[in-house]
């Protein structure tokens, strides 16, 4: 396959329709923020409100929300720049696994619809319909993830992963001395799938604060200890290979499988997501916590 080939999905059904092509710009605007389901006197809820209480009572959740936003815009738009999509039958083998796994964990005597009617007041339909969206967005991420980074040089690394620095300086030091990584990956806290720290290469963009530290790696150098921001833990990388970038992607059930034998990290997502707001120039912030005068949009 060439390379350069030219959740809210319930929300979307509910404001689907052909657009009207003469509304002012104002009508547009107002027709664009109003959420359908919630009324009073039939003036429906206006988005902006919603946000804007939903940042300032719940700012993690709301700021959690705006990345997995923000990352599903970036699959989409790199899964058309890259020609990429998730095969049907992989989505249903999902979706089916989902569904199977939500069932067994379901009270006796309770089935999907009931479930379905309690916790989100929709019918199973709705609820799976969203349920099947958020499924392939993820799988279209990790997909999209793993193809850009064969498209530029990757960094084959051992990593250590410990939760005290001292330690982690230690296995630097042991690293630099010529130690063997698969030998101390022994007492890391992930040792990774083979069980000698090894894990998928890293793309050639990397998240801060080891950004600066790959700009002249070679086979052998160490990297640490360092911790990503928001994390308890410290690593230690050890370049074992710089791998060149492939001239053709690999076939998408090449790249499924080695999603299934080898799963998206931590340094592989962080080092996605900051190559992709540069990429697309995006803004990261909550939405205005200040609501509009009223919580909903007058009729008109």
């Amino acid at each position: 396959m060439g390379r350069r080939v030219p959740v809210l999905a319930l929300l979307a059904l509910a404001c689907a329709g052909a657009p009207d092509p003469g509304p002012a710009p104002m009508q547009l605007q107002r027709s664009a923020a109003a959420l359908p389901g919630i009324s009073v006197g039939g003036e429906p809820l206006d988005a902006r409100a919603f946000a804007a209480a939903a940042a300032f009572l719940f700012p993690e959740q709301s700021r959690a929300l705006v990345r997995a936003l923000l990352r599903s815009e970036f699959a989409r738009r790199e899964a058309l720049r890259l020609g990429l999509r998730v095969p049907a039958a992989h989505l249903e083998e999902a979706v089916a696994a989902a569904v199977e796994g939500l069932e067994g964990g379901l009270p006796a005597g309770q089935d999907r619809e009931t479930w379905a009617r309690e916790r989100y007041g929709r019918s199973w339909r709705e609820v799976e319909v969203a349920l099947r969206r958020q499924i392939e967005e993820n799988q279209l991420y990790q997909l999209v993830l793993r193809a850009d980074a064969l498209l530029g040089p990757r960094y084959d690394c051992h990593v250590l992963i410990g939760r005290e620095e001292a330690q982690a300086r230690r296995w630097a030091e042991q690293l630099r001395a010529g130690a063997s990584p698969a030998v101390l990956a022994a007492a890391s806290l992930d040792p990774g799938p083979e069980g000698d720290g090894r894990f998928p290469p890293l793309p050639r963009y990397l998240p801060p604060p080891v950004r600066e530290a790959f700009r002249e790696a070679s086979p052998g150098t160490v990297v640490g200890p360092f911790q990503l921001e928001g994390e308890p833990v410290w690593r230690v990388l050890r370049v074992a290979e710089i791998l060149p970038p492939v001239e053709d992607l690999p076939p998408v059930s090449a790249l499924l499988e080695d999603l299934r034998l080898h799963p998206v990290t931590e340094l592989e997502t962080r080092a996605w997501f900051a190559e992709m707001m540069r990429r697309y120039t995006a803004a990261e912030r909550l939405p205005a916590l200040v609501p509009p005068d009223s919580a909903f949009v007058p009729a008109r």
